[in-house]
């Protein structure tokens, strides 16, 4: 078995590249001490042991610290407990890939579960040197019937750059800088990659199963006032940007211009504006509608509800992801 952190290839088709990395895992966590335990008991699983594992706490208020403490020992290699005030897990996973040793820094989330050869699959990829990063498949984890409040986080065919699950080059987070935006730091740092030439690839053997978590109504619209980073991302990469990410589509824009029509008519007791926007909103609002339901089947109450938010949700999203085209973001505390 090769040490903790070290993985050497033996040569299998010819002139097939050796690898030798370590590797060294960054966990960000804030009030994680109900899931976290399970992490590291997975991490301490692995078929490759990293270097090292950093769990680095984002100011929590529960006992994350202690259930971190109570596994040192249990891991071949080095658990690093690190804090810092509640600044956001992008600036939590820059101190841990600071921090780090390795050559290879892997990713994952204080709520994941990974495979037993997450690392070792995901590392392989490595032993080319044009690829900067690899990123594994994520999978929801429940067997709880899924309601709309039910947020799933996937990647099960790749371009999604999560930091669930994603790995890349020590020198590579060096030369790009790490993270930089306070949300969607993930696809941020993926573009800064990509726009530089460099390849990240998808490892479909590399896993992690991420549980999905309960939200609410608010949940809702704080994702769509994080649109203004999706609009600094195609300001910043447009043409990777425009690869990856959901566009301002068609139908969208009509279903704002189906409720301006619709409220016009009603403002000014108007007949033919109120007819022309509610004929817009059965062609344009559908499509919108699908993409909230995802596929689940729910009771005759969730199904208006989800057209109740598609109404509100799309120009509220089309407002933030214009802002964020025109006008800074938060950046990350250093």
């Amino acid at each position: 078995m090769p040490p903790a952190g070290r993985l050497e290839g033996q040569e299998g088709m010819e002139g097939e590249p050796r690898l030798a990395v370590t590797v060294s895992v960054v966990i960000p966590a804030f009030n994680a001490a109900q899931t976290i335990g399970a992490t590291l008991d997975a991490i301490a699983g692995q078929s490759l042991m990293p270097q090292e594992v950093f769990v680095v706490d984002d100011g929590s208020s529960d006992n994350t610290r202690g259930v971190v403490e109570a596994r040192h020992g249990q891991l071949p290699g080095r658990l690093i407990y690190l804090s810092q005030p509640h600044w956001g897990t992008g600036a939590a996973r820059n101190l841990g890939w600071q921090s780090a040793t390795g050559t290879i820094i892997a990713f994952t989330d204080a709520d994941t579960v990974p495979t037993a050869n997450w690392l070792s699959e995901a590392v392989r990829p490595f032993a080319h040197p044009d690829v900067a990063g690899v990123e594994g498949r994520v999978l929801a984890l429940g067997t709880s019937a899924p309601t709309l409040y039910t947020h799933k986080v996937q990647n099960v065919s790749g371009g999604r750059f999560l930091t669930a699950n994603v790995l890349y080059r020590r020198e590579v987070l060096e030369a790009v800088g790490g993270f930089r935006l306070k949300h969607r730091e993930d696809s941020d740092l993926a573009f800064s990659v990509l726009d530089r030439g460099l390849q990240i690839v998808f490892a479909p053997e590399a896993v992690v199963y991420h549980p999905p978590r309960p939200e609410s109504l608010r949940f809702y619209f704080r994702i769509a006032e994080r649109r203004r980073y999706e609009g600094a991302l195609f300001r910043d990469h447009p043409l990777t940007a425009g690869r990856y990410l959901h566009k301002l589509q068609p139908t969208e824009i009509l279903v704002v211009l189906a409720e301006l029509a619709v409220l016009a008519g009603l403002v000014w007791f108007r007949a033919a504006p109120t007819i022309l926007g509610l004929a817009l909103l059965v062609v344009a609002l559908p499509r919108r509608v699908a993409a909230l339901l995802d596929g689940r089947q729910f009771a005759y109450r969730e199904y208006l509800l989800a057209v109740g938010l598609s109404l509100a949700l799309v120009p509220v999203e089309g407002y933030y992801h214009i802002s964020g085209l025109v006008r800074p973001v938060p950046a990350l505390k250093p």
